[in-house]
């Protein structure tokens, strides 16, 4: 272990080689403990966890100081894709308000795209040019009729990062607004919202924030609140609310009296939010925040660099451009799955593996002999 405290392999208990942390990310020994006590008290004390006392603050307080925002700028959402729904709708994608995005993105979030399309709304998609994302593509792709950018910050496809202030600068400078999915950046890299001056974000925890499915963190920009559409109502929005029908109740309407906050929380937050998986994010990111992203970015970027080095450029496709920052390393390979999946399992290595592609993303546990152990089964002639 270095100085850095790098690798950790002592907190995470999976078995084998374990390299596919952008699927979703072991769960450390800090986090297990948190949701353990969690359920403990909700054993010892139904009411335990309620409105008034919950985990969301200090989940939400760390998150909103690693991507570098206040905690109000955050809303509470069940995934990353829902998120990216709120903001569609909330956006007022539609046949006057079109939208561009990149074949790198989230191919789920492409499928919601082309829903739109479907609709009358104005889709453009920029395509990959030898894995990259050419900006001056999407300067050519915005126009009057463009609402909304939406992009991978880091591609899950192939670990293409974008210059995400750069994005932002030529989409408003047209007057359209930037959405990045950052479920593939956030806690493996340094994402600062506001330098970059992205609008939108959102980010599930169950990948490089080390939590667990069921929670999500939606960032909005403060100052494009007011633009927003409110696409759904709950109680997590209520900040006042009166009956006047019951007895003593004062007079009034019999559906009463009610304010809704303007916040990120009081637009897309709707009802009780998965508890739960807040506690297990709340050690997850003290635990980030401890180590420090940079620290997790330097010991991730060797290992990524030492398996590039030591795989053949013949019958492996770089997909991930070399200097890409992000947690990923990808490679189009002829009949991967067939090849490969096999002799991976056996020597219990996980990897991501697809019919023509594999993808590989090392973490704080990783150590080079695990890296050596895959390059070893990748160049066995097959």
């Amino acid at each position: 272990m270095t100085a850095s405290g790098l690798p950790d392999r002592p907190s995470f208990a999976f078995k084998g080689v374990y390299l596919d942390a952008a699927f979703t990310h072991p769960v450390g020994a800090f986090a297990a403990l948190a949701t353990q006590r969690y359920i403990d008290d909700r054993r010892a004390a139904p009411q335990a966890v309620g409105p008034r006392g919950n985990p969301r603050k200090a989940a939400v307080e760390r998150f909103a100081r690693l991507i570098n925002c206040d905690a109000a700028d955050i809303a509470v959402v069940p995934s990353t894709l829902d998120g990216e729904n709120l903001i569609c709708a909330a956006t007022g994608v539609g046949p006057d308000a079109g939208v561009v995005t990149d074949a790198g993105h989230y191919d789920a979030s492409l499928a919601l795209y082309a829903e739109q399309a479907k609709r009358g709304a104005p889709v453009s998609v920029v395509r990959l040019k030898n894995g990259r994302i050419d900006l001056a593509d999407f300067r050519k792709a915005i126009t009057p009729a463009t609402r909304l950018v939406a992009v991978s910050l880091v591609s899950s496809q192939t670990g293409f990062t974008h210059d995400l202030a750069e994005l932002c600068a030529i989409a408003h400078a047209k007057d359209a607004r930037v959405y990045a999915d950052i479920a593939q950046a956030a806690g493996a890299m340094p994402v600062d919202v506001r330098a970059t001056g992205v609008d939108f974000a959102c980010c599930g925890t169950y990948k490089w924030l080390m939590g667990d499915f069921g929670t999500a963190f939606l960032y909005v920009r403060p100052d494009r609140l007011g633009e927003l559409t409110r696409p759904h109502v709950g109680w997590r929005q209520i900040t006042r609310q009166a009956s006047h029908d019951l007895p003593f109740d004062t007079p009034g309407p019999a559906i009463g009296d009610y304010e809704l906050a303007q916040t990120a929380a009081g637009l897309f937050e709707t009802s009780t939010p998965a508890w739960g998986a807040l506690a297990t994010a709340a050690a997850s990111l003290g635990y980030i925040e401890a180590l420090s992203v940079g620290a997790i970015a330097r010991h991730r970027q060797g290992l990524i660099d030492r398996l590039r080095s030591q795989l053949p450029d013949e019958g492996f496709t770089a997909l991930t451009p070399q200097g890409s920052p992000g947690p990923i390393i990808a490679y189009g390979v002829r009949d991967a799955q067939a090849r490969f999946a096999a002799a991976l399992r056996q020597a219990g290595i996980t990897i991501s593996v697809y019919p023509h592609r594999i993808r590989i993303s090392p973490s704080v546990y990783n150590t080079p002999d695990d890296v050596d152990q895959l390059a070893r089964i990748l160049r066995t002639p097959r």
